[in-house]
């Protein structure tokens, strides 16, 4: 018996030495040291930008410069999975992340540095991401309006479904229908402010790092945090020079179209374009431009484009359709493509809301086929496919299921899953029917949001 005592007494005393070793380090300067870089590494690593449908940005996704070599443009990297590139913002960061590290067990003191240089870096990389990347921008609002499309395509199935409902990712809980403040005139420069996420906390956990490592008076500290984080800004300002410099000439182009001087205006316009290249490739740009040329009686694509898009705002589908279908081939510029495929999905959703889904199919899929680059068009393919023939959920499975990975709406993979679950179950096919309820319901895995009805349904309750 005294054996036992002694045997269980040793294993508590090895049991509280251990627990008391790691909470001292844990909680000793060098331990919290340690866990705020591994909150750094995390949000570094994180997502940097959200979008309404598509899945999230990474800061290993989105790289420094715009060039072309970069080929950071939606029809390039906004499907997914994404490959890590090793001129993200992040590599940087992550090997500042590395040295500071070491730092922290070799020579502590040198800490603040470590952070400062963190900090320092961490500013001018959220300037790039929210201003050298404006084309993504457009992809993102562009993303809002699609969503909205699918409320339609889904509504015609069951009013239940949670697409239907619930609000996208870019709103709080809670909402009815789309972030409609999104889709109100905002100045391009300004716009960025609605997508972005971790790439804030980042610089306040780096400027933590600063003030909370630095032995010193505060007014020392705050000094220094102060040195470090203008450093930043003077970087961030070069990173993004040709964006300031781009809308300089816009402004002055807006200026010389409202005077009439269309040459001039057409001169600047082109001049924001050669100093930011990315430019040329936006819907703004060729809007810009085609208002040029219609003002100036120069029938060109441009003026094509600006023509639909007035169309297409007064709800006039099938002019718009009309003024641009000529200019648009699978060679054509991704604006005129993007444009073209919005103008169909308008078309694509009043068929859905009128019962004509065979027109809505045709029309999808060709949307889909425009743009294969924004999943919106072929998940409203999808679910008008196998809402009208049951009997193509097989079909629509094997072709599509695998591309759900790009869908990062949670409440739009789920209603496609039960899409097909409920195809299969009037199929009779009842175990493909199951099977499909239960991936919508390990997609939908949010706690916060509740649709008691429509979780039921996939549950078979």
């Amino acid at each position: 018996m005294r054996l036992i005592l002694r045997f269980a007494a040793a294993c508590w005393d090895l049991y509280a030495r251990a627990f008391s070793f790691v909470a001292s380090s844990a909680l000793s300067n060098r331990g919290i040291t340690l866990s705020l870089f591994a909150v750094c590494v995390l949000l570094i690593t994180g997502p940097w930008l959200r979008s309404s449908v598509s899945r999230d940005f990474r800061g290993v996704h989105i790289p420094w410069n715009n060039l072309a070599s970069s080929r950071f443009l939606p029809e390039y990297v906004a499907e997914s999975p994404r490959e890590w590139r090793w001129d993200s913002i992040a590599v940087p960061l992550l090997a500042i992340v590395a040295t500071g590290v070491l730092i922290a067990l070799v020579r502590p003191r040198w800490t603040p540095y470590a952070f400062g240089v963190l900090l320092m870096a961490s500013i001018p990389a959220l300037a790039v991401t929210l201003w050298n990347h404006p084309g993504l921008y457009e992809f993102f609002e562009s993303e809002i309006r699609g969503r909205s499309m699918l409320r339609t395509v889904y509504g015609m199935e069951h009013v239940d479904l949670m697409t239907v409902r619930a609000p996208d990712r870019m709103q709080a809980f809670g909402g009815q229908t789309g972030k409609i403040d999104l889709l109100e005139p905002t100045h391009p420069l300004l716009v960025p402010f609605n997508y972005w996420m971790y790439g804030p906390w980042l610089i306040a956990a780096a400027a933590i790092g600063v003030l909370s490592t630095k032995r010193a008076s505060w007014w020392s500290r705050s000094s220094f945090l102060g040195g470090w984080a203008a450093a930043g800004i003077v970087l961030a300002l070069a990173s993004t020079w040709p964006r300031w410099a781009a809308e300089y000439y816009w402004t002055q182009a807006d200026a010389f179209e409202e005077r009439n001087q269309f040459d001039e205006s057409a001169l600047a316009l082109e001049q924001a374009r050669e100093t930011m290249p990315h430019l040329g490739y936006m819907r703004r740009y060729w809007l810009q431009r085609g208002k040029i040329d219609y003002r100036r009686h120069d029938n060109s694509k441009y003026c094509a484009f600006f023509v639909a898009m007035q169309y297409l705002e007064v709800g006039d589908v099938e002019r718009a359709r009309a003024e641009l279908e000529p200019y648009v081939d699978t060679d054509s510029a991704a604006a005129a493509r993007d444009l073209m495929a919005e103008i169909i999905g308008h078309t694509a959703a009043g068929y859905n809301a009128h019962g004509k889904r065979e027109a809505a199919e045709l029309a999808w899929r060709e949307a889909a086929s425009i743009a294969p680059w924004k999943p919106v068009y072929w998940v409203a393919h999808a679910v008008t496919v196998v809402g009208t023939a049951p009997s193509r959920a097989r079909e629509i499975e094997d072709r599509y299921l695998a591309e759900l990975c790009e869908v990062g709406d949670c409440f739009v993979g789920c209603d496609l899953a039960t899409a097909l679950g409920d195809a299969y179950f009037e199929n009779g096919d009842f175990e493909d029917a199951r099977r499909m309820y239960a991936m919508a319901m390990d997609i939908f895995h949010l706690p916060k949001y509740v649709n008691l009805h429509a979780q039921e349904g996939r549950l078979g309750m």
